[in-house]
């Protein structure tokens, strides 16, 4: 009993030392999640990070604890919600992710929601990764979240790309776009890019884009998947055209959207208020 009294009050004594609070709620019956700091500021407004998570992930995903550290020492709290229900096949509705219509409203819904709840600014940090950074990039594009800065963590340069490169992705993203899954269909592709693939709506945007911060890592995803380094260069490319000041980083042989991408935002200051 008196070990069990002792675990106990070590657990709550962990808890008590925690920076933040944590909130996890749904929208729409869609899980999401909030992690803010414990006292907000007495005068001001609060920052907000936003991430879009990658293919098979959800609202749970979150940094490591020193960027978290990082995050709410200089007054940031962090939010993500899920944005696919389904990664692989058999489907049961539409919502597999790959920059469809549903993901995007879904990041706007939360957006929405914190605004309405906590004393944020609303010019926002949004960061995208693997798939996520396709709906990063059209929220780029359009007017319905106000961004400071974007954050791509090994973000899928394009949708047009990675249909080519990667075959086994072809289902999840026919049925993110409602088109028959086993290929029927796929001459409504072309369609389907112009609407939805960011790289070709950043082509077209007529805007002045935030600064676009690029970090990622280097595994045969990156190498296969996305076409390498020259995707993200001719991405670069499109996004300083349209007036965007992008900084590309690679952390070398890891996971092409890993945790540890983050470190770069410490190191290139985008969290801290100049």
């Amino acid at each position: 009993m008196k070990i069990f009294c002792v675990l106990v009050l070590m657990f709550l004594v962990l808890c008590s030392c925690t920076i933040y609070n944590e909130e996890h709620f749904d929208i729409d019956g869609v899980d999401a999640q909030v992690l803010t700091p414990k006292v907000f500021p007495d005068s001001g407004k609060a920052n907000l990070l936003i991430y879009i998570h990658g293919n098979g992930e959800n609202y749970l995903h979150r940094p490591e604890k020193d960027v978290l550290k990082h995050l709410i020492k200089n007054n940031y709290s962090y939010a993500c919600i899920t944005i696919q229900d389904e990664s692989m096949p058999p489907f049961t509705n539409s919502n597999s992710g790959w920059g469809n219509e549903e993901a995007y409203n879904r990041v706007v819904a939360l957006y929405k929601y914190l605004m309405n709840r906590y004393p944020f600014n609303e010019n926002v940090v949004l960061a995208g990764g693997s798939m996520g950074g396709l709906t990063l990039g059209q929220i780029l594009v359009r007017s319905d979240i106000p961004l400071k800065a974007a954050i791509g963590i090994g973000p899928v340069p394009s949708l047009r790309t990675i249909w080519a490169n990667a075959p086994e992705r072809r289902p999840a993203i026919r049925n993110a776009h409602n088109i028959n899954i086993d290929g029927l269909q796929d001459d409504l592709m072309d369609s389907v890019f112009n609407y939805s693939d960011p790289h070709e709506l950043l082509i077209n945007a007529n805007k002045k884009l935030p600064s676009y911060y690029l970090y990622y890592g280097e595994d045969d995803v990156f190498h296969r998947d996305f076409g390498g380094l020259n995707s993200y260069m001719d991405l670069k490319a499109v996004l300083e055209r349209k007036g965007s000041n992008v900084i590309v980083r690679s952390m070398g042989v890891i996971g092409h959207a890993n945790k540890k991408l983050y470190k770069f935002a410490i190191t290139d200051e985008i969290f801290i208020n100049k």
